[in-house]
């Protein structure tokens, strides 16, 4: 186990070279609650041909049109993402305008959701998110150290769930899943289960008395397997149950975390504790 923890530590800075290279270059996906803008999202409905230069010729706004698949049912629904010339935000009429267009190339009114946040709400979102990760971390890793008393366990924990986090934002960013107040929820969670695993699995080898190491190893691995395991179980099972989007990403982002979460506690934190009780220093 103790000569991967290089490769997933690699992996970490990799992860965080990435993140951080989508941020500079402002390509990061990002929904319009932290870049603010009007987003529009047309359900039942795939056809997306000359939508953006209709939308550019008629109202002169800049558009971004994707198609979006859900895979629990199979059906495609169009999300529009619209800048005004200047940064500003559409208004009443300008929505009311957009919507009566739409209608016209067949579209449901009853299918037309249309989203808009401003510039100063965006920020505040960006800002507030950036302090609740901040905070959240803190924290825990103030009570992971009163819990063990110790340096190494202790960072161990809080890497385990630092690399959790980027690693998760780093995959988002490759399948073009967008950061939103709906997936901050989900990487909060993540957080919190990270450090439930590997507060389990310390506990296990280092207060645990009875058992060789390997037994207690074997152990905390059945009871963590059980818990992912059972966890992915009703991810999953959400994901295909529910028809909200926001829903749906926010079971997609917990399933790709707990899959790197696998690798972190059970390579990288069970290294680096096998190494700490090969010191000598417990």
């Amino acid at each position: 186990m103790k000569s991967y923890v290089p490769l997933t530590l690699g992996l970490l800075v990799l992860g965080a070279l990435f993140v951080g290279m989508k941020i500079h270059t402002g390509t990061l996906p990002m929904s319009i609650d932290f870049k603010y803008g009007t987003l529009v999202t047309v359900y039942g409905y795939s056809d997306s041909k000359g939508l953006e230069s209709d939308i550019k010729e008629r109202f002169g706004f800049d558009v971004t049109v994707d198609t979006v698949r859900d895979y629990s049912t199979g059906e495609s629904f169009l999300k529009l993402e619209i800048e005004k010339p200047g940064g500003e935000t559409l208004t009443g009429e300008e929505e009311s305008m957009l919507k009566d267009f739409l209608v016209e190339r067949g579209v449901e009114p009853g299918d037309i959701s249309i989203k808009t946040v401003g510039p100063f709400l965006s920020e505040r979102f960006l800002r507030e998110a950036v302090k609740a990760i901040l905070f959240a971390f803190g924290f825990m890793a103030a009570v992971v150290f009163l819990r063990f008393k110790t340096y190494v366990p202790s960072v161990a924990v809080v890497l385990s769930a630092l690399s959790d986090i980027v690693l998760t934002v780093a995959v988002m960013a490759l399948l073009g899943i967008e950061l939103s107040l709906g997936t901050l929820v989900a990487l909060l969670l993540l957080i919190g289960y990270s450090v439930d695993t590997d507060i389990m699995l310390t506990s296990r080898l280092l207060v645990k008395r009875s058992g060789s190491y390997q037994e207690r190893l074997a152990g905390a691995m059945k009871t963590g397997f059980t818990m992912s395991g059972t966890t992915f179980t009703a991810v999953f099972i959400f994901y295909f149950a529910t028809s909200s989007l926001i829903l749906k990403e926010i079971a997609s982002v917990i399933a790709i975390g707990l899959v790197i979460d696998l690798v972190n506690t059970w390579v990288q934190n069970t290294g680096i504790l096998q190494w700490y009780l090969e010191s000598g220093r417990r």
